[in-house]
């Protein structure tokens, strides 16, 4: 007996099947490789090796407490260009309003603010029990490097002027300072703030709608930058085991 096939059987030598592999390679090449969250911890290694008094250290210090606690987008921190900062879309000196322990970041413009249909206001609370107290952080920079009011928040010495802390300063930092922590800093980006951010608000048992509010989210699409542990995961499936029949 026979057996029939629809279409014939195809024999794939062993150059087709490297250009198969070749091509699935390339293709994995290309997939998104999401950056990993900063954590609490990782911010304590880096206030240990950071200079304080040291003036683009202690502004560099400000923006990742501020990336961090804000959640917020690397647009809404620091321009692409020195000549690209533009004051309507950037934060500035005049927009985080400190009053007592208590700091008031405000945003114009945001992805999800696009045509000033509203202000987004984040809170910032002092902490002056922990290292990583973002307040403090901000009035250190803001007596190492004064400056006017509708200046970028976040400034630079440089040649006798201040200029802006750029996207790129931003990435090169990051990656500097996870390097001297011991870390892989091409496994980190700037972006592993805004993630890091969600995470550990989460992991405080903040609720899901006020997460999503206070890092802009438009969306529930926040959920996607969370970052849980195998043990979180394998609770998970504890869970569900235990209430089978």
């Amino acid at each position: 007996m026979h057996l029939m096939l629809d279409k014939p059987f195809v024999h794939l030598d062993e150059f087709s099947v490297k250009l198969l592999l070749k091509g699935i390679t390339r293709e994995k090449q290309h997939l998104p490789q999401q950056a990993l969250a900063i954590t609490v911890d990782m911010l304590l290694d880096i206030n240990r090796v950071i200079n304080h008094d040291d003036p683009k250290q202690c502004t560099i210090w400000c923006l990742f407490l501020f990336a961090f606690f804000l959640m917020a987008r690397k647009s809404n921190l620091v321009p692409d260009s020195k000549m690209s900062f533009d004051i309507d879309k950037q934060l500035t000196r005049n927009k985080v309003i400190l009053e007592g322990n208590i700091a008031i970041v405000i945003f114009n413009w945001s992805k999800t603010i696009q045509m000033g249909n509203r202000i987004l206001k984040i809170p910032l609370i002092e902490n002056t029990s922990s290292a990583l107290c973002p307040l403090r952080a901000y009035r250190n920079m803001c007596k190492l490097i004064p400056a006017a009011g509708d200046s970028p928040a976040f400034l630079f010495p440089s040649k006798h002027k201040l200029v802006p802390v750029t996207y790129t300063d931003f990435q090169r930092y990051i990656k500097e300072f996870i390097s001297k922590i011991g870390r892989n800093p091409r496994l980190f980006s700037t972006h592993s703030f805004r993630r890091g951010g969600a995470t550990f608000a989460f992991e405080s048992k903040v609720p899901a709608e006020l997460i999503q509010v206070h890092g802009d989210w438009a969306s529930d699409a926040y959920k996607l930058y969370l970052q849980f542990s195998l043990s979180e995961k394998v609770s998970v499936a504890k869970a569900m085991t235990k209430f089978i029949p």
